[in-house]
């Protein structure tokens, strides 16, 4: 809560109102240069309390939380990735991953790949991502696991019930 003090910003108003009204009542005795320096008797103080509620509009940048159902398969040199999110907090999002590749080469040995990617909606439909990936000669697709997905929307989350129960007062 923040308090606004009208004090302050009336009393230039109250000392130009008691000087015209002390003009107004007549001082014929004093010169006009007595006047300038007369100071009012009385000065008009007033001070009141403001209570402001303000609906804000949800942030652009509220997280979302959003889940990924994953599948693979080897083309050859190529992992075929078939990606699906949902996100159930709001329409239009956007967001990152990691899809971290894991293979073995001829020797056995592992050897894990990593890609960045970025994903984005306009509507409230599934996210379906299809993408292929190098993983090299002579290996073998082992596993594909989407990592550190996350989540923005650009509308706000959603909310539930009235959206003027929602605001705070400063």
């Amino acid at each position: 809560m923040r308090r606004l003090h009208v004090a302050a910003r009336l009393a230039p108003w109250a000392l130009a109102l008691s000087a015209s009204i002390a003009l107004a009542q007549g001082t014929p005795d004093l010169s006009s240069q007595e006047r300038e320096i007369e100071t009012p008797a009385a000065a008009l103080q007033t001070e009141q309390q403001l209570n402001i509620t303000i609906a804000l509009p949800p942030l652009p940048s509220a997280q979302c939380s959003a889940t990924s159902a994953t599948q693979y398969e080897q083309r050859n040199n190529i992992a075929r990735v078939h990606s699906v999110l949902q996100i159930k907090d709001c329409a239009v999002a956007s967001g990152a991953f990691t899809v971290a590749v894991r293979t073995k080469d001829e020797s056995g040995a592992d050897k894990p790949l990593e890609f960045s990617e970025t994903w984005q909606r306009s509507d409230e439909q599934d996210v379906r991502l299809t993408a292929d990936y190098p993983i090299g000669e002579n290996t073998d697709l082992v596993s594909v696991r989407v990592r550190g997905l996350t989540c923005t929307c650009a509308d706000g989350p959603k909310e539930d019930g009235d959206p003027a129960a929602a605001a705070e007062p400063l």
